[in-house]
């Protein structure tokens, strides 16, 4: 969902006369998004794009080989009236983003981040006057008190702890037996990458870490979180869990996870980056 060549076009937001003519262009296509979900048909799948409209809110997503891309929401009697093909179908973005094109889920992304953050912020936390959007999608305004309010993000640490030859699995309380994957957390105030990962490791599983490095980041519109993926060595090893966070955890070795004695996250998550890499450190 990220590296996919989508230019942002943050400095034409708010130029309104450049958005007037873009949406009038024969080069922009609008992505319809339906209570979060995205509209896609295949396979092979693909987003499905709308050539023309008239829509109350519109939310620039960007440029990429000259068409230009705009996120439009629409309710369930609209979607059911589009001229999409046939078989297209409302799905999340964590469903299909493997399966899309790089741009198409880059372009996903930041339309299902748009749309949750416009659904739960139509008033002001400041005042409690209703907002409306401006800047193209990117802003809400108060219509009280003027305060200008931009599309959060919450950042989140996950990290893959080893020992050696093992590495530590953890499973949370809501997932399925047998499911297992790398420790993760929201980063709190006033804290430090580096710091949050040795808090979390500690809280979850009660192991004290340390050479922590930061590996790569993932967008995580699920609702708006980023994910920064670690690597961190273990200082101690035995584990004491936190039966409100994990479930069950364990030390794993290389054939262990190869062999499938666990199922490991999808594809679509940085969590199975992190894990691949390590097994493959190891042939």
């Amino acid at each position: 969902m990220s590296t996919a060549g989508l230019n942002r076009l943050g400095l034409k937001r708010k130029d309104e006369a450049w958005l007037h003519e873009a949406l009038s262009s024969p080069t922009t296509r609008f992505v319809p998004l339906c209570n979060g979900k995205v509209c896609v048909a295949g396979p092979p799948a693909s987003t499905v794009l709308l050539e023309t409209g008239t829509w109350e809110d519109v939310w620039l997503l960007g440029e990429a080989e000259g068409t230009t891309y705009v996120a439009v929401e629409i309710d369930e009697d609209t979607w059911a009236e589009l001229p999409v093909p046939e078989g297209a179908r409302l799905a999340s973005l964590r469903e299909v983003a493997t399966l899309l094109p790089p741009l198409e889920s880059n372009m996903l992304a930041l339309a299902a981040g748009l749309s949750a953050w416009h659904r739960t912020n139509q008033f002001c936390g400041t005042c409690g006057a209703p907002t409306r959007p401006e800047a193209a999608g990117h802003v809400r305004r108060c219509t009280g008190c003027a305060k200008e309010h931009f599309p959060r993000t919450d950042p989140a640490i996950i990290v893959l702890v080893t020992d050696g030859d093992r590495c530590l699995l953890a499973r949370g309380p809501q997932w399925p037996v047998r499911f297992a994957s790398a420790l993760a957390g929201f980063v709190e105030p006033g804290e430090s990458l580096e710091d949050a990962v040795a808090r979390e490791v500690f809280e979850e599983v009660g192991i004290v870490v340390d050479e922590v490095e930061y590996q790569s980041s993932q967008p995580w519109p699920f609702p708006a979180s980023v994910m920064l993926a670690f690597r961190a060595t273990a200082a101690t090893t035995e584990i004491t869990m936190d039966p409100t966070e994990i479930a069950d955890a364990q030390w794993y070795s290389r054939e262990d996870v190869a062999d499938g004695i666990v199922n490991l996250p999808g594809s679509v998550s940085i969590a199975r980056r992190l894990i691949d890499d390590w097994i493959a450190e190891g042939s």
